[in-house]
């Protein structure tokens, strides 16, 4: 029965609120033109939008704005590069997967 009471209890406690989401990808081209009046090109918060196609989609001819800072751009870039570079170690053999890593073969 205690099983019962504290699944009850759970369930009707209030569920944590959603983060609020912010940023370039709520805003309007006018709102980002507007914000990038006052920066350069080459500045960290400077918004860049691009049109990207949806991937795995062979028919369907929508792309969609995606917007971030040159920032973000940047460590999405850098994070890409990164996995990219572990995969291609990986695959030469120069880092060993992780569950090779605890065998002690000769």
């Amino acid at each position: 029965m205690s099983l019962l009471a504290t699944i009850l209890v759970l369930a009707s406690a209030p569920a944590a609120a959603a983060p609020v989401i912010t940023g370039p990808i709520l805003m309007k081209a006018s709102e980002i033109r507007a914000y990038n009046a006052t920066l350069t090109p080459d500045h960290p918060n400077y918004i860049r939008c691009i049109r990207d196609a949806e991937t795995g989609s062979l028919v369907k001819r929508s792309r969609t704005k995606v917007c971030r800072t040159n920032q973000e751009w940047a460590r999405l870039d850098a994070n890409g590069n990164e996995n990219a570079r572990d995969t291609a170690d990986r695959i030469r053999g120069s880092i060993p997967p992780v569950d090779q890593m605890t065998r002690n073969e000769p």
